[in-house]
């Protein structure tokens, strides 16, 4: 123990760099469980819209959504969430499933919409991007 104690003392930037390290890493776990807790995969998405039980919303900028989407998706980008809510309101019993390119903006769109009220607000795990690699269908000009 007095040899750690002897290290520390004469290693200040090594232990503060293992401690930066050790920090990120716990900060990181805690944000993918963060987003993991309401994300669902491409087949979970698909099930539940299969089944008439989910509505796609995309959170990306109206020109990303003309040119590719999730089939029967809403647009309703990210910076107007709160003021185009209105556009689900007949989806109130169903659950929504958001998605972006790639999945890092959605869990905001979750957070916002379930402060507005709504109950059942999922995030597309890896956004269209993993719903095209799992060779899903898509609508619009691509």
């Amino acid at each position: 123990m007095d040899r750690v104690i002897e290290f520390s003392i004469n290693h200040p930037l090594l232990i503060g760099a293992l401690l930066a390290v050790v920090a990120a890493l716990i900060a990181s776990e805690i944000m993918n469980f963060r987003r993991g807790r309401h994300a669902i995969d491409t087949a979970d998405a698909t099930r539940l819209y299969n089944d008439d039980a989910a509505v796609f919303v995309d959170v990306r900028n109206e020109n990303a959504y003309q040119t590719s989407h999730l089939p029967g998706a809403i647009n309703i980008p990210m910076e107007h969430i709160d003021k185009r809510q209105d556009r689900l309101k007949r989806f109130s019993d169903r659950t929504i499933v958001v998605y972006c390119d790639s999945g890092q903006r959605t869990l905001k769109a979750v957070q916002a919409l379930q402060g507005l009220g709504w109950p059942d607000v999922r995030q597309l795990r890896g956004g269209i991007n993993a719903w095209r690699e799992a060779s899903l269908p898509t609508e619009g000009r691509s």
